[in-house]
């Protein structure tokens, strides 16, 4: 069989091209010779459409072409085309602007604007020109459910605070729906219908809040997370305070397994909202490495720097929730800071002292009027780097995640990972069984 040349073929591809683009009003069959485009250079547009779920997209989009070389229009024409088609323009050399035009409302072009322009010349082939629109709804409403026994329909409420209406409806599990219809302006929208084995893990809880604009691309999504019951952890007790900077919390958990894995711990407006700086909650895994053993039912002593002064976070509630290996979580336990009673401990004596090169031991003498220390934590200042790549803040590290019980501090290796001159600083945490706290730092393991 005869191979048509490979020049023939391309030809024959862009004069296809060049018909559908809609210059030549022919269906691709009706191209001959005499419709073909001319030699290069060529121009080309070429769109990427998105629509999110439940949004629509234009059945056509229009561009305009323009081309002047001192102040003389050579080319100005439009091209109304499908918004997934290429257009491909014979041109002369020039600097030619492309504009998308009547783009409905809720269609934005997110990466560049609406003028896009490209110079083309005798040795070019083709110039491109690429645009991206994204069709937005007024209001996206997503939930990522997961775990066992899932839940896999949820009922939604969205209130209008700027026009008062309110829709309610359906969204599916692992699944979008689109609200058109409720305005522009700050929506409240709660989601319910959630099985009791499951719990809302995203930030807000089962609210949030969102602007949504009249170009659309509101969105919010629910994270649930869906336990076996019969093997969930469940957080019996929990208390916390803040001071000096730091978040000091105690918790104990039953778990029927025996396999907790870590817990998650965040600082919120009590409404669910973090109120952290970089709106990230904090993980601390690696329960059972040490003193968590395989005990059922664990307390666990934990702490986290923040820096914050204790009035930043006055009425602040801290929460945290655990998750075991098979991936069952407990429900969220919240305890308001400051809300602790009777008298805080009185750590009467603290020093850390490096013993030759091998490791840092440590005095802590500490009482309570009301007798109840549940125990400490222990953080480690150390050199930038150690522990993380360098970022210039020394490095924070910690001893067992699950805190100790009692006031007896461990002795801190340095001959492993973390070596003698590493160590910046050693700080306890104290807690007692209501929630006061009290911080104590020794910068200096010399003495």
């Amino acid at each position: 069989m005869r191979r048509r040349p490979l020049k023939s073929l391309r030809s024959a591809i862009a004069a296809a091209q060049f018909c559908a683009a809609a210059l030549v009003p022919l269906a691709i069959s009706g191209c001959t010779d005499t419709t073909a485009p001319p030699k290069p250079p060529y121009l080309a547009v070429v769109t990427r459409l998105t629509t999110w779920p439940g949004a629509s997209a234009p059945a056509k989009v229009k561009y305009r072409v323009r081309e002047s070389t001192a102040g003389v229009v050579r080319f100005d024409k439009e091209f109304i085309v499908a918004p997934t088609d290429t257009i491909i323009i014979p041109v002369l050399s020039g600097t030619y602007i492309v504009e998308a035009e009547d783009l409905p409302a809720r269609c934005v072009l997110p990466r560049g604007s609406r003028h896009q322009g490209t110079s083309v010349s005798e040795a070019d082939n083709t110039g491109i020109i690429r645009y991206q629109i994204e069709c937005r709804g007024l209001l996206s409403i997503s939930v990522i459910a997961d775990g066992y026994e899932t839940d896999d329909r949820f009922v939604y409420r969205v209130r209008s605070r700027t026009t008062g209406l309110e829709r309610t409806g359906i969204v599916t599990g692992n699944d979008t729906t689109t609200i058109e219809d409720i305005g522009a302006g700050e929506l409240e929208i709660d989601i319910g219908g959630v099985a009791e084995n499951c719990v809302i893990t995203s930030d807000g809880g089962s609210r949030q809040k969102v602007r949504a604009e009249p170009s659309g691309g509101a969105a919010v999504a629910f994270r649930v997370q869906c336990a076996d019951v019969a093997r969930q952890p469940k957080i019996v007790a929990f208390t916390s305070g803040y001071t000096q900077g730091a978040s000091i919390f105690q918790f104990r958990v039953f778990d029927p397994d025996a396999d907790l894995i870590g817990y998650y711990w965040d600082i919120t407006d009590c409404d669910g909202n973090t109120v952290l700086q970089d709106k990230r909650e904090r993980v601390r895994v690696n329960l059972r490495g040490g003193r968590g053993g395989t005990n059922d039912t664990l307390t666990i002593v934990g702490a986290f720097e923040l820096g914050l002064a204790n009035a930043a976070l006055a009425g602040r509630c801290t929460e945290v929730r655990v998750y075991d290996a098979a991936g069952n979580v407990s429900q969220i336990a919240t305890h308001k800071i400051g809300t602790a009673t009777g008298a805080p401990p009185t750590v009467r004596f603290f020093n850390a002292t490096l013993n030759g090169k091998a490791y840092i031991s440590s005095i802590l003498e500490a009482s309570d009027p009301d007798g109840d220390i549940v125990g400490h934590f222990v953080l480690v200042r150390l050199r930038d780097g150690v522990l993380a790549a360098p970022d210039g803040v020394p490095d924070l590290g910690s001893m067992d995640p699950v805190g100790y019980l009692g006031l007896d501090v461990p002795i801190i290796p340095t001959t492993g990972r973390i070596k003698w001159d590493d160590v910046y600083a050693v700080i306890v945490y104290v807690i007692d069984a209501r929630g006061n706290v009290v911080r104590v730092e020794d910068d200096d393991i010399f003495r």
